[in-house]
């Protein structure tokens, strides 16, 4: 059954994020061109040859979505194609690391195996469920984009020593799993909505218009811990607009106090595995922040657990990262 949100709290907390009225306007543009430079070589020249065709295969289908030409045939062997090399890059670059005795590996694999064998067909899926979309066409390629271009510059440089990885290969299995099944039903029972995880290692990439709510917790040892919930624009319009009883077609100060109260139930209610309704954790700040304030936060190391998952109405991320 889907949570009822009394309108009267949703414009009661108005002036409380009057400040961030401007988030839905800051928004991250998808540029037309992915061109390689230098700057992405790891030294390898295996690697970085690979690296370059997956950037001239992207570029290709970003141009035939440009032109518009023929856009479903096209896409759909273009995808087909980046699936396709990306499974042997990996292969080959899985190859390269166990040669040298790569102590990153095990990370690494499980960032490879993620995109590979549950990003990559989910985001196929949507393509066709949606018949080649526009929307799903630059999900796609915001996701792809984005994966590529941080996982060179970051992880595969960790390969040849010029960076270190930002991902933990601590996470907890057990922990990992109850959170996905625990986000995965209570977007059901809030939403009424069908879900599945698009990531489990969700590194912030731009997959779509986004409103992003953290909430910053802080346990009695002084021990920090931020929860963070990205929810894509289109989403909010059409579930919260439902719960509110009126339709929407733009993101507003109402929208914005809604969508904040919503995340609050969402959050509450995954918080129990992280023993923040037991007060092993109390909330410090809670606020709306920008895309460029979310790169920030993934920009020194990556949260311990972030989940990307998709929907019918669209797709949001929930991220937990201790300091």
């Amino acid at each position: 059954m889907s949570a009822k949100l009394p309108k009267s709290a949703c414009f009661a907390i108005i002036d409380l994020i009057h400040a961030y009225v401007n988030v839905a306007k800051e928004r991250a543009k998808m540029t037309n061109e992915l061109i390689w430079n230098n700057d992405f070589n790891i030294g390898v020249d295996v690697i970085d040859n690979a690296h370059q065709k997956l950037f001239s295969i992207v570029q290709r289908i970003m141009k035939l979505v440009d032109e518009n030409k023929n856009q479903q045939l096209a896409c759909a062997e273009g995808i087909k194609f980046f699936k396709n090399y990306t499974a042997q890059h990996f292969s080959e670059e899985e190859a390269y690391m166990r040669s040298i005795n790569y102590p990153g590996y095990a990370m690494h694999k499980k960032l490879h195996d993620n995109l590979r064998d549950k990003t990559l067909p989910t985001l196929e899926q949507n393509l066709k469920d949606t018949d080649y979309s526009t929307e799903s066409i630059e999900r796609f390629l915001g996701i792809c984009i984005g994966w590529l271009t941080g996982h060179i510059m970051i992880e595969d440089k960790a390969i040849t020593g010029k960076t270190v990885s930002k991902w933990d290969i601590t996470q907890a299995e057990s922990v990992n799993k109850a959170l996905k099944d625990a986000f995965i039903q209570v977007i059901w029972e809030i939403f009424g909505l069908k879900s599945k995880i698009f990531s489990e290692y969700y590194g912030g990439e731009s997959f779509s218009r986004t409103v992003n709510y953290i909430l910053y917790y802080i346990s009695p040892e002084g021990k920090p811990l931020w929860v963070i919930l990205s929810m894509e624009e289109k989403m909010i319009l059409e579930t919260i607009g439902k719960v509110l009883g009126f339709k929407v077609d733009k993101i507003n100060n109402t929208i914005l106090s809604a969508t904040k109260l919503m995340a609050q139930q969402i959050l509450h209610r995954i918080g129990v595995y992280f023993q923040l309704k037991e007060g092993a954790y109390s909330l410090k700040k809670d606020l709306l922040i920008t895309d460029d304030a979310m790169k920030q936060i993934f920009a020194k190391r990556n949260p311990q657990y972030s989940l990307l998952l998709h929907t019918d109405a669209g797709c949001l991320a929930l991220c937990i990262k201790e300091r």
